[in-house]
């Protein structure tokens, strides 16, 4: 009897700290996933009052900041139900569960799976390591099975020797945009994005950019997969909030994979990766130049003008300011009522061209 017993603990006890983990890796973090731990693991009734009021303040999902204070209530609310709820017994099976899951290969679960919700469009992703772990290797490896199993090409800054058809590679934001619009299925791959995507400085007009450029991307029905080096510190609060599929390169051959789309959700470990049959050069990986505003090509497109005509604007944009700029710095003495009379537009304009050129402050007239 007393080994039934036992046996019946150990299985809860395993229950439970897998439960645990599924929620503590459960990104973005689900309302109801949230509101089951509460009721599982929570044990002083002010923590699960304030929190069952709490999570009607959100739709689906926590936001990243609320997700990050719900974890650390979690944790401490999970510590005391371990070490002052449950039986001894029962501890000691908690604290002894082997915590560390089997590897699943690479060729038993690819790839009904592990990007079946890159299928949908406006799906978001991130291959996340250390140096030398096989990041972009993975990422190529993707385009292949993008294409051959769902027909989707891949637009992406990676320098690849020999593409085949179904890789774009691109250098200017530009370019990216004008493929989006005449490829039918996309994703882009975007590769060393820590390089312009600066999470502490989310300010910067790029990084606010970047975000209108994800926006953007599901707006155009595409597709994204970013390639950095750590998901929490280099991407944007916001982005992380978008991003439903997450793979962490542990190695050249194995990666845990946290999958939470429309049509898969699940964590696995992953070994057996292949590598990439295609020849990528890492050295040459650059950000990309953001020679457009993303946010004035979002408030053309919202006007009905095209793409490419919104596009052969910004270009005109860019080049009066350029001609201004010049003008200023040839001509210092010349006021900015001058400047608008030659240029054909108002003072104001020639003050904002000046100002976002960095000369200084406006003469005054």
């Amino acid at each position: 009897m007393t080994d039934r017993m036992d046996l019946m603990k150990r299985t809860a006890s395993a229950e439970m700290q897998e439960n645990f983990e599924k929620v503590i890796t459960e990104i973005p973090l689900k309302v109801d996933t949230a509101r089951l731990a509460t009721a599982m693991f929570f044990v002083d009734y002010d923590y699960v009052k304030v929190w069952n009021k709490k999570l009607d303040d959100f739709d689906i999902n926590l936001t990243p900041k609320a997700r990050k204070l719900f974890l650390a209530h979690l944790n401490n609310q999970y510590s005391k139900l371990i070490t002052e709820k449950i039986d001894p017994i029962s501890r000691v099976f908690v604290r002894s569960y082997n915590r560390e899951k089997k590897f699943t290969s690479w060729f038993l679960k690819w790839p009904i799976c592990l990007i079946s919700n890159f299928k949908e469009e406006g799906c978001y992703g991130v291959i996340e390591g250390i140096p030398r772990s096989g990041k972009t290797s993975l990422g190529c490896l993707f385009m292949k099975h993008f294409y051959e199993d769902f027909g989707i090409k891949t637009l992406t800054n990676i320098e690849i020797k020999r593409p085949p058809d179904y890789v774009k590679i691109i250098k200017k934001l530009s370019e990216l945009v004008l493929l989006m619009e005449q490829e039918k299925r996309w994703i882009c791959i975007l590769d060393e994005t820590a390089t312009f995507v600066d999470k502490k400085t989310a300010l910067r007009s790029e990084n606010i950019d970047f975000e209108n450029l994800a926006r953007f991307i599901g707006k155009m029905g595409g597709r994204l997969l970013m390639i950095t080096h750590n998901y929490e510190k280099d991407i944007p609060t916001r982005l992380q909030d978008w991003m439903t599929e997450r793979y962490k390169k542990i190695n050249k051959t194995t990666m845990e994979c946290y999958n939470n789309g429309k049509l898969y959700t699940g964590r696995e470990k992953v070994k057996d990766i292949p590598d990439t049959d295609l020849y990528f050069i890492t050295e040459d990986i650059t950000s990309i130049n953001f020679d457009i505003s993303i946010s004035l090509l979002l408030k053309d497109l919202q006007t009905g003008i095209s793409v490419e005509r919104a596009l052969k604007d910004q270009d005109a944009l860019r080049s009066r300011k350029q001609k201004i700029v010049e003008y200023k710095r040839k001509h210092k003495q010349a006021t900015h009522k001058e400047m608008a009379e030659l240029f054909e537009v108002s003072e104001a304009t020639i003050s904002w061209h000046l100002r976002k050129a960095g000369i200084g402050k406006p003469l005054k007239q």
